[in-house]
């Protein structure tokens, strides 16, 4: 009688981890499907007219007059850097 009372319980929590897996795989798949909607809505861009009468102005204030970086930094607490800790 105790052997059967086991071998019921196993049977009745493995019924119920299948159960629980067959819920996860439905939520899962219904979240997928629900994010690729989102996406499709949020990849969707409306087009912009573009006025073909209007000029273009570039001000050139903004353009730097030298892409020279290293110009501008003060290298001098580099020298005593020791590149053999990095290996």
């Amino acid at each position: 009688m105790l052997i059967k009372n086991i071998v019921g319980a196993i049977i009745i929590c493995l019924n119920m981890a299948g159960l629980g897996y067959l819920f996860f795989i439905g939520i899962a798949n219904f979240f997928k499907n629900y994010d690729a909607k989102e996406q499709e809505k949020l990849n969707t861009i409306a087009e912009t007219r573009i006025n073909k009468g209007q000029l273009i102005v570039i001000d050139e204030d903004i353009i730097p007059d030298e892409d020279d970086l290293l110009k501008d930094m003060d290298l001098s607490d580099l020298d005593g850097l020791d590149l053999d800790d990095f290996d």
